[in-house]
């Protein structure tokens, strides 16, 4: 504005001198001519020269005073100009929301700073001109001195700046500054303007927005489904854990929708028909934002499907996907379905095992003491013979329902995979065309579990494996140790593991039909039980385990177990009762408690043709009392044979607490059709020396008598 008032007065001043020597050029030319032209006598020409020259000063005085009067008037007026335009700058200088520093660009001192600038730092202005850059910043890489003035230099080249700084005030506090250098000339010489903004509530809110872009992002990683978003273009933008574990995507591919969906729905025709579903609620979406559920079997890049409840939403002009999983709820709901109907069964194995078991235990018994009495070619041998297997199959369906029942608790010790499936396949495939191909590592894991309910579901897997296999075939068993993480196809607890797999050449199941397989009383098989994998299905569950189908139409099936590993201890190894044939002889005297008197009187002809002395009594009361007796007496009964459970009285459990008590040696056998009762598998931990199960044979009252020595 100065320069430009200077410039002004200049051009004024130019304008008088050029007027006046103008107009007194002219008019000393013109008059002078003309007093020559006119005049031509020389005296009155001198006094008319005299009054010209008059004339010349009046008339220029007035012209001098007019122009330097505008002169003035133009002077007056620019200097106004020029002191409101100052006021204005002055204003706005001391007034702006930030601090202004003048530098000269030269040596990079600090010449003036505006009142923002003391209020913001706390300087006076007598203070703030003689400060250090030091003292204005963090004073530490990268917001030192040094690097402020590298800063400096680079705006007095001409190149603008704009950085954030961390400044400090003149009480030690740090607060966040934008700052922007830019060359300028003021009053004709080179300086830099710098400008420095207070950022730190812009600073807070992006602090506070990162904060909560981490707890957003965060909570999606964490949340128990696949999320993600695309644009208004369609590219994806945003996929968490989920999506990048299943599809095998990550944010940074930015892949399209159009490819998502292929991923996830490779099938054509399945894809055409989800996507079309979806885009039915387009129409409902631009009204509410939101697009029905849709459910669907997605693809994951391992080739696992997994059944997911997909929900779209329009945000902010993207399109946020929630894909929840619920393939395991699904599963747990099957489960769930699977043990109501166990249950159901369980609730009737309980309450018909002990009564079917006495009632079989009077037909077995009957059966295998009338073969001993027949000769080797008498003709009702066989039949006798054919009644007998009848029967026992009667005892192995009797026992594949206490399977169910809640007292079917296995009694768990260490044992040999390996051992266990090789008796199951020796027992199971003897006399079957069925060929195998058995592939069991020597360091194969033990497991603890129930031997018995393991081999029972060993032997059903490999009976259904045969009758998948009429004409004959390989039955393929491969057993390994496989560790399980947290997470796994199979819902188990995380730790190391058994896996056994039997493979058929069968005809496969069909997809819909490996859903029931394990349901009690589902079968495929003309007069089949349907208890067969059902009961496979709950003796592997209550070992903490679980078994897997693999099969499709032609190809075969694949049942595979997965039974926790008890580590390489040697399994528990128990020694093996010799047959032994019927004799006669005194073998001395065995009391029998039953509540049945069917039982009690095949329990005696059996003893007693085996060569012993017997005594009947109905309940446990009766026991005690005769074994009092028989002590007391000095004719201690060399064992007793006592069912355990007596609805109307003391039971075999109570009643051998009382014997020992009475005599700590005698030898008490118990007797049962509830095989899976804890005190069956557990015999001594009640003070019994053997077991004898419901329905028995004579065979067996020898075997376990022989067993406990029972000859005192």
């Amino acid at each position: 504005m100065r320069r430009a008032i200077k410039k002004s007065q200049q051009r004024e001043i130019h304008e008088i001198v050029g007027v006046y020597a103008l107009f007194g050029s002219a008019w000393i030319y013109l008059s002078g001519y003309a007093l020559i032209w006119l005049v031509t006598d020389r005296h009155i020409a001198d006094k008319i020269e005299v009054y010209k020259g008059l004339l010349f000063i009046l008339v220029t005085s007035f012209l001098l005073y007019q122009l330097i009067g505008r002169f003035t008037g133009r002077l007056a007026e620019s200097m106004t100009q020029l002191e409101q335009s100052e006021a204005r700058f002055q204003a706005i200088y001391h007034n702006v929301n930030d601090a202004l520093f003048i530098h000269d660009a030269a040596t990079g001192a600090l010449v003036d700073v505006n009142r923002t600038m003391c209020d913001m730092f706390g300087y006076t202005q007598e203070e703030a001109i003689n400060i250090t850059l030091q003292q204005l910043s963090l004073g530490e890489s990268p917001y030192s001195e040094e690097e402020a003035q590298r800063l400096l230099k680079l705006a007095a080249q001409g190149t603008a700046q704009t950085f954030e700084w961390r400044s400090r005030k003149k009480d030690g506090s740090l607060f966040w500054s934008e700052v922007s250098l830019r060359r300028a000339e003021i009053g004709g010489i080179d300086r830099i303007i710098v400008l420095v903004r207070d950022i730190t509530a812009r600073k807070e809110i992006e602090e506070a927005l990162r904060q909560n872009e981490e707890t957003l992002k965060v909570l999606m990683e964490e949340m128990p489904a696949g999320v993600a978003w695309a644009n208004e273009a369609g590219v994806i933008e945003y996929v968490n854990g989920y999506v990048s574990d299943w599809l095998g995507f990550v944010s940074a591919d930015r892949p399209t929708l159009e490819e998502l969906m292929q991923r996830a729905l490779p099938d054509p025709s399945y894809r055409d028909e989800i996507l079309g579903s979806w885009r039915a609620g387009i129409g409902e979406t631009l009204e509410s934002g939101v697009i029905a559920p849709i459910e669907a079997k997605i693809t994951c890049i391992d080739g696992t499907l997994r059944h997911v409840i997909l929900n779209t939403r329009l945000v902010y002009h993207r399109i946020l996907f929630t894909f929840t999983d619920i393939t395991k709820w699904e599963a747990m709901q099957s489960e769930i379905l699977k043990a109501q109907k166990l249950e159901s069964l369980g609730v009737l194995a309980g309450g018909i095992a002990h009564d079917f078991n006495n009632i079989l235990t009077g037909i077995l018994g009957n059966l295998s003491f009338a073969e001993l009495m027949l000769e080797g070619n008498h003709p009702a041998l066989a039949p006798v013979k054919n009644a007998e297997k009848a029967s026992q199959r009667a005892a192995e369906l009797a026992h594949q329902l206490l399977t169910f029942s809640k007292g079917g608790q296995p009694i768990k010790k260490v044992v040999s995979v390996a051992k266990l499936v090789q008796e199951s396949l020796s027992l199971a495939l003897h006399g079957t065309k069925v060929q195998t191909k058995v592939d069991l590592p020597a360091d194969l894991h033990a497991i603890e579990a129930d031997e018995g309910q393991i081999n029972q579901a060993l032997s059903n897997v490999i009976i259904n494996a045969c009758q998948a296999m009429p004409g004959g075939g390989v039955l393929s068993v491969q057993a390994e140790n496989i560790p399980l993480p947290e997470e796994n196809p199979m819902m188990l607890p995380a730790g190391e593991y058994v896996k056994v797999s039997f493979t058929d050449e069968g005809c496969g199941i069909p997809y819909q039909e490996q859903k029931q397989i394990f349901d009690p009383y589902y079968s495929t098989k003309p007069g089949g039980s349907g208890l067969g994998l059902a009961s496979v299905h709950s003796i592997v569950s209550r070992h903490g385990g679980k078994v897997e189908v693999d099969s499709a139409p032609g190809e075969g099936t694949t049942l595979t177990f997965y039974l926790p590993s008890a580590g390489e201890a040697a399994p528990e190894q128990e020694a093996q009762a010799e047959p032994a044939s019927p004799r006669g002889g005194s073998g001395g005297s065995v009391l029998v408690m039953d509540d049945e008197e069917p039982i009690r009187t095949l329990a005696q002809e059996m003893l007693q043709y085996l060569g012993y002395r017997v005594t009947t009594c109905g309940t446990g009361e009766e026991a005690v009392r005769l074994y009092r007796e028989a002590f007391e007496g000095g004719e201690v009964f060399a064992a007793a044979i006592m069912d355990l459970t007596i609805p109307a009285g003391m039971g075999g459990k109570e009643a051998a607490q009382r014997i020992l008590e009475l005599d700590p040696k005698a030898k008490l056998i118990v007797s049962s059709g509830y095989s899976n009762d804890p005190v069956m598998a557990s015999y001594t931990e009640y003070g019994f020396c053997a077991a004898v199960v419901k329905p028995y044979r004579c065979s067996d009252l020898q075997q376990t008598l022989e067993k406990v020595a029972c000859r005192r």
